[in-house]
């Protein structure tokens, strides 16, 4: 099913309708406030009046999208690290924001990490400006410099069709010749060589075109003819033809109408109304069973005569006379509409009364026949432009939310005990995994029900667990392999917290994955399944010396300090997770190679890391393709790599594929992915070494989740901030990805 906001362009709206700080959560009848309605649990905004219309055109690039106002103007919003953005600034933006253009602009083209726009100025027509990065001179300015504004392309006028790759851009002139410039690595130029331009290069051997489309690496043009012509990467065969030479070759297809370029795959439109589509299916972007890629152009089903067909990086959509789009291939973001499948194996009805699509690489905007403009999918960096976004790349303190004691990060929640002994908890909930009794996600911490005197929590994949005063656990969340502890599983999980039978004298507990670890009188119990070596729905001893004083529970491995400092490891060993120098599983505990005086461990990954305290160092051990180990590498250790240029740490997290640690100055370190945001350095780059968290002076706790970082402030008031991924509230900010299309901020003149 499909919903849509009738206020698009809210500024141009005569109500006035404040935006909620971010989606609350249905009541129990499934009701919501007054203006508001009840969708997949959330409240969300109601159909309010009919704007006035002023968007003409749109275009979705990777993680930013743009469209074009009735007065001419060119608006951008979302990511703009490279300056795609156009507005002079490196800043992302979750709301629309000029484009630094003189003149009208007629079309207007986003790609992986620029965009371009054909203007018409006063003394010439067809002018092509390009902004943003410009690897392999993908503006077309002669250079390889990133520009936050606008530059002109060298040598093009009278330019009618712009069209843009990941690293490549391609402009149809009038009288139907094509010329393109960046990137030309798989010959995405069409100029019969693999070398870039940094300015425009004519394709070579191409009869007059009437339509052009780009994406990823590949290029595609119609003749006067309808035939179909590609050039570029053919790696999954999607120039519809097994040729691989570097000029435009036909694909095998014929009276083409319209063409789309997706990041591997090709979708053609017959003028009879059929869709074809050939490349890679790995998503289902062929909508075929059984077929992993073809250079054969394989026949879409979609239950109407199609008139338009458009791409994203790994879906498409095609509109029917009727004004209805039918979309297939990757939903992981419901850009395809709210349907909970993560992907369309065949066409499905996805949005009705439809101008204008258009797909990016996880969101897709639509423009509706009565004047509506929404956008789904992934928002990380405002790319929907409603004003939020799901990632935050440096720290935001969690309002309300003080007196935190301890804190840890599951995979997309997390949870914090307070001074008072009790735990709040935020973010996803499918499973209980917040103990509030519901299985709806929050935004905002909440109290775990029937959880007092905790001493400290520890979050799992999609479980948690608090230590109790006296040394009892208790556990909620997901128990399909018996991580409560409780001697039974639940397929749904439990949303109210359960004790552990039998176990006392806890002085340690640690989560990860589906198992959970305690150290009680000095020896060690496990129980749910780590993917290695253990299978149990009650506690089980495992076979350590007395005396252990710490546990770290990792994805498929678990590490013990031992009394005597040392560590010992068991369970996956692939990536080098035990530590003693042979990338080998172990069902037994085994010590980890050359490594003493530890006082504090930490897992949560496919790796570990410990402080030393005889050198004050950090050294890291198992999974390192992130940078993760910190070493100045990205390759795994199976022996205890030290972590370059840090002093401290006693105070460390791990996440899946990052971690953290508190220096000797009391400030934060990360290293390791930062895909979306979560080293808390203001970037997206991954890091080999540590960096500095910024904003962060003094912090007394530190939790690692999948994508997420959230620190306990030495502020005086023990306040949380948190940065990195927010898909499912985990930051506790009030933000959570949409499953609704929403309407960009994008004012009328």
């Amino acid at each position: 099913m499909h919903y849509r906001l009738a206020c698009v362009m809210v500024a141009a709206c005569s109500l006035n309708v404040e935006a909620p700080a971010g989606p609350a959560a249905c009541e129990a009848d499934a009701t919501c406030s007054d203006g508001y309605v009840c969708r997949e649990q959330l409240c969300v905004p109601a159909d309010l009046a009919k704007p006035e219309s002023c968007a003409t055109a749109m275009t979705a690039g990777r993680d930013h999208t743009c469209a074009v106002r009735s007065d001419g103007t060119a608006w951008c919003w979302g990511r703009n690290d490279d300056g795609q953005l156009g507005n002079g600034t490196l800043v992302d933006s979750s709301e629309p924001v000029q484009v630094a253009l003189d003149g009208k602009v007629k079309a207007i083209a986003a790609g992986a990490q620029h965009s371009c726009a054909i203007v018409d100025a006063d003394v010439e027509a067809g002018v092509v400006w390009c902004w943003g990065s410009n690897d392999a001179g993908r503006l077309g300015d002669g250079t390889n410099n990133k520009r936050g504004a606008p530059v002109r392309a060298l040598d093009i006028a009278g330019a009618v069709q712009i069209v843009v790759g990941d690293a490549h851009t391609c402009a149809r002139l009038d009288g139907g010749s094509v010329s393109c410039w960046g990137s030309n690595n798989l010959g995405q130029l069409g100029d019969d060589t693999k070398d870039f331009r940094a300015f425009p290069s004519r394709v070579k051997d191409l009869p007059p075109v009437t339509d052009l489309a780009a994406g990823g690496s590949t290029t595609c043009a119609i003749d006067a003819a309808h035939l179909l012509w590609c050039w570029g990467s053919n790696a999954s065969g999607q120039r519809g033809n097994p040729d691989d030479d570097r000029s435009p070759v036909q694909a095998q297809i014929t009276d083409v109408a319209r063409v789309a370029v997706g990041a591997a795959f090709t979708c053609a439109l017959t003028g009879a109304g059929a869709v074809s589509c050939f490349g890679t299916n790995e998503h289902r972007e062929l909508a075929a069973l059984g077929v992993f890629s073809s250079s054969a152009p394989l026949p879409v089903g979609v239950p109407a005569r199609v008139v338009a067909i458009a791409a994203g990086s790994r879906f498409a959509c095609a509109t029917d006379e009727h004004a209805r789009s039918w979309c297939w291939g990757e939903n992981g973001n419901f850009q395809l509409g709210n349907d909970p499948s993560s992907v369309f194996e065949a066409p499905v009805l996805a949005y009705a009364g439809v101008t204008e699509i258009a797909g990016g690489g996880d969101h897709l905007c639509v423009r509706s026949s009565d004047d509506r403009f929404t956008c789904a999918g992934y928002n990380a960096y405002g790319q929907i432009g409603n004003g939020q976004r799901t990632t935050q790349r440096v720290p935001e303190k969690i309002s309300g939310l003080t007196g935190v004691t301890s804190i840890d990060g599951g995979f997309f929640h997390t949870c914090a005990t307070l001074v008072d002994g009790t735990v709040r908890c935020w973010g996803e909930n499918r499973l209980g995994q917040l103990g509030d009794g519901s299985r709806v996600d929050r935004t905002t911490p909440v109290a775990v029900e029937g959880v007092a005197g905790a001493r400290l929590v520890t979050a799992g994949g999609t479980h948690s667990c608090a230590l109790i005063d006296g040394g009892t656990v208790t556990c909620w969340g997901s128990n399909d392999f018996g991580e409560l502890g409780d001697d039974h599983t639940t397929g749904a999980g439990r949303t109210l917290a359960r004790p552990v039978p039998g176990l006392t004298g806890v002085t340690q507990v640690a989560a990860a994955g589906g198992y959970t670890c305690a150290v009680a009188n000095g020896v060690v119990s496990c129980w749910g399944n780590d993917r290695s070596t253990l299978s149990s729905m009650e506690p089980v001893a495992v076979a350590l010396p007395p005396g252990v004083i710490g546990i770290a529970a990792g994805f498929a491995h678990t590490c013990a300090l031992n009394g005597d400092h040392t560590v010992a490891c068991w369970g996956f060993g692939d990536y080098g997770q035990i530590g003693n120098g042979i990338s080998k599983s172990s069902r037994e505990p085994l010590v980890v190679t050359e490594l003493n005086s530890v006082d504090a461990i930490s897992a949560h990954g496919d790796f570990t890391c410990a402080h030393v305290t005889a050198d004050d160092s950090v050294r890291c051990w198992g999974h390192g393709q992130a940078g993760q180990l910190g070493t100045g590498s990205g390759s795994d250790s199976n022996t205890a790599a030290v972590v370059t240029a840090l002093a401290g740490g006693a105070k460390l997290a791990t996440g899946y594929n990052h971690a953290c640690a508190r220096r000797a100055d009391g400030a934060l370190a990360c290293w390791g992915a930062s895909d979306v945001g979560q080293l808390g350095n203001g970037s997206y780059d991954d890091s080999n070494v540590p960096v500095a968290v910024s904003g962060l002076s003094k912090v007394l706790d530190v939790a690692a989740g999948a994508g997420h970082t959230c620190a306990v402030l030495d502020d005086g008031s023990a306040s949380v901030a948190c940065w990195g991924d927010d898909r499912r509230g985990q930051l506790g900010d009030g933000v959570t990805a949409l499953r609704v299309p929403v309407a960009p901020r994008l004012a009328c003149p």
